[in-house]
């Protein structure tokens, strides 16, 4: 059976979301809270072999505008360090499969994988 993460915030509404359409399904995932949990450098980098970090990187995060990134052009670098110092900036959920990375509640892509696990569990 495919490996199944689900990175999740406590009273994310977004992550409950995506855990309920999950188990609905019939997803097996194991449930990570990266607030709990932090990410380390080479798992962020792991992701981001998968997904642009700019995808990954929480833009619209209060954490953003009050770290004072709001007006600035950051570079792969930059974020990544920024997300291993804040966890906020990491958008969620995030669901990595073996050969896909899911960045926020995508109902489709979530379907997509769902179907593949059974297919092939």
């Amino acid at each position: 059976m495919k490996r199944v993460t689900l990175y999740t915030k406590s009273g994310c509404t977004s992550c409950q979301k995506a855990r309920q359409f999950l188990l609905a399904r019939g997803v097996h995932f194991a449930e990570r809270d990266i607030f709990k949990h932090p990410l380390d450098e080479r798992e962020l980098r792991a992701l981001a072999a998968q997904k642009p970090l700019a995808e990954l990187f929480s833009h619209r995060s209060p954490s953003v505008k009050a770290l004072g990134l709001a007006d600035k052009a950051l570079t792969d670098d930059e974020m990544l360090r920024y997300m291993l110092q804040e966890p906020r900036l990491i958008r969620r959920p995030l669901l990595r499969g073996e050969d896909e990375v899911v960045v926020g509640f995508d109902e489709a892509r979530l379907g997509a994988l769902a179907s593949l696990q059974s297919a092939h569990g």
